[in-house]
């Protein structure tokens, strides 16, 4: 569930309308996470950009009985310089995350480039658990999962379309997200999001490419490992791109379900938050 939905809570991100202004514009978006209908997480993310730059922080948590056993914070940011007119190239992107998953921290740090395999750091370096392995050539050309949810977003645009393919690799895991054809769907109002009307529906899955856990587990079960994650799209902020309004997915567990909450307009620096507290 978290990196799953840290992926997908970064996809609103994409330069707004007023990129062209010398001060970085953007937007604060503010989500909860349900699992099985019980409230399990909250997400803050951040973005702000200019023609050529884009700067992204997200930070989340686990809240309620999903914190209890779960005890879950992070922090992450990334930034990244682009050339308006080829958004599928960045020369370099600098990526950070800081972590405590059941009291123990976990640290990563990333430089990626398009024409090398990336350098990165790792805390712990390994695990306890037995993972798949990582070609390092598999990290030549690929993209964080802020970056990369920049990027998707940044390709849709005004058009109706979703994107067809975007190489992600966290630190840890590297993987595809292979998008189908776009669709188009009317929420109704509803008293856990900020948001009822139309979206346009981008639907994708997990093409695992290495770095995972190999052991079975509640989040990490073969049958649920290729199913479909469903983001739903719409404008919020006057002068701003459509961002996600509710993503959802079912698992062996139970539905998981993303709502917007809170939308709001930022200019400014964006920084790398600290963790969110207990």
């Amino acid at each position: 569930m978290r990196s799953l939905a840290v992926v997908l809570l970064a996809g609103g991100l994409a330069f707004p309308a007023s990129a062209s202004a010398p001060e970085p514009q953007g937007a604060e978006l503010e989500y909860r996470v349900y699992v099985g209908g019980i409230g399990a997480a909250r997400y803050a993310v951040r973005y702000t950009a200019t023609e050529g730059r884009t700067a992204i922080a997200l930070t989340g948590q686990t809240e309620g009985m999903t914190d209890w056993f779960a005890g879950w914070r992070a922090t992450q940011f990334a930034e990244a310089d682009f050339d308006p007119r080829a958004l599928h190239i960045a020369p370099r992107i600098e990526y950070r995350s800081a972590s405590i998953f059941r009291s123990e921290p976990r640290d990563v740090r990333l430089s990626l480039f398009p024409d090398r395999p990336a350098d990165w750091w790792a805390s712990p370096e390994k695990d306890d658990e037995p993972r798949t392995p990582i070609d390092a050539a598999q990290t030549r050309g690929v993209f964080d999962p802020l970056t990369a949810s920049f990027l998707s977003l940044s390709r849709i645009g005004d058009s109706q379309t979703c994107p067809d393919q975007l190489p992600v690799f966290d630190g840890r895991r590297r993987f595809d997200a292979v998008f189908r054809p776009a669709q188009s769907e009317v929420l109704k109002a509803s008293s856990y999001s900020m948001f009822a009307g139309p979206t346009l529906v981008c639907r994708f899955v997990i093409k695992r490419l290495g770095g995972y856990i190999i052991r079975e587990t509640d989040w990490n079960r073969p049958e649920d490992r290729e199913r479909p994650i469903t983001v739903h799209l719409a404008s919020v902020l006057p002068g701003h791109p459509r961002v996600p309004v509710r993503i959802e997915s079912e698992l062996t567990l139970g539905s998981i379900i993303v709502h917007l909450v809170a939308a709001r307009a930022v200019s400014g620096e964006t920084r790398m938050a600290a963790l969110p507290p207990n």
